[in-house]
């Protein structure tokens, strides 16, 4: 799939010769954590972090094409392969909608749909050897989201939101000797503004999947709290605008396949830690 996409992209850019000079873009997103759980083990706790990013070129004025390197990482006190490693690899993606203008909340997030299409090769940092007992490769392609409301010089009168959500068929062996089909995330948070930059909210964790594996089937639903003390600042370029440290609890709930062990059938997440993200 490497080769399909470079040859994408240099066919592109016969096709449609540069209009304007090159631009390239940085985004990333970070978040370390403590988080304690029975969702993946009994008793699981630990420190957690997981962070991803994006480096590549925007040839155009306008968002059209992107080209770019991409790479998705989890870092943890535990000895398990999929929380420790890091998944690398080649993107493509567009924003054909950058230009629509909404005319509310309700319609306002449809500028920030991208499709997108991936392709990455892992590398495992703990027990390696159960992580790479089969060559792995995953591939992917679809539609993503990310979008914010009231968050940039706010009305403290109105709710503030932001939504994560990410459609995409995976052909992969990550985690699964064969995985061909679909993978839903949606994660909107709604809140309200109290003042320096603390940030009460409401927030779904939503995953679903063609699996019926219970970890690719949850609705988490519940409360938090976070204290971004950059976000009022009138430098709107500053390095730390979107640093916010938070707490918050969660209610695990199973669409599909229940957990065998009668430990994981009844439980909750609490997460308390840091977040900081750029260029989206």
């Amino acid at each position: 799939m490497i080769k399909w996409l470079a040859f994408a992209a240099a066919t592109f850019f016969l096709c449609f010769p540069l209009q304007a000079e090159v631009k390239p873009f940085v985004e990333f997103w970070n978040q370390g954590a403590y988080y304690a759980t029975n969702v993946e083990r009994n008793n699981f706790s630990s420190l957690l972090g997981r962070y991803e990013g994006k480096v590549g070129i925007n040839p155009f004025e306008s968002q059209i094409l992107q080209v770019y390197g991409v790479y998705y990482g989890t870092a943890s006190q535990s000895n398990d392969y999929w929380d420790n490693s890091l998944y690398y690899g080649l993107g493509v993606r567009s924003k054909p909608f950058e230009k629509y203008i909404g005319k509310g909340w309700a319609d306002e997030w449809f500028r920030d749909v991208r499709y997108f299409m991936e392709t990455l090769a892992p590398i495992y940092f703990k027990d390696a050897i159960s992580g790479e007992a089969n060559k792995r490769f995953d591939n992917r392609y679809g539609l993503d989201l990310w979008h914010e409301w009231n968050l940039d010089n706010p009305d403290y009168n109105n709710y503030w939101g932001e939504v994560w959500s990410n459609l995409s068929y995976r052909a992969t062996n990550f985690g699964y000797d064969d995985f061909n089909g679909y993978l839903f995330y949606f994660q909107p948070k709604v809140g309200r503004h109290l003042g320096r930059g603390i940030e009460p909210y409401v927030k779904i964790d939503y995953t679903t999947s063609t699996k019926n594996d219970y970890w690719l089937n949850m609705a988490n639903y519940g409360a938090g709290i976070r204290f971004e003390p950059w976000r009022a600042t009138e430098k709107r370029d500053d390095f730390l605008l979107k640093f916010k440290m938070f707490a918050e609890i969660l209610k695990v709930n199973y669409l599909k396949d229940v957990p065998s062990d009668p430990n994981k059938v009844i439980t909750k997440d609490v997460k308390f830690g840091v977040e900081f993200s750029m260029g989206r």
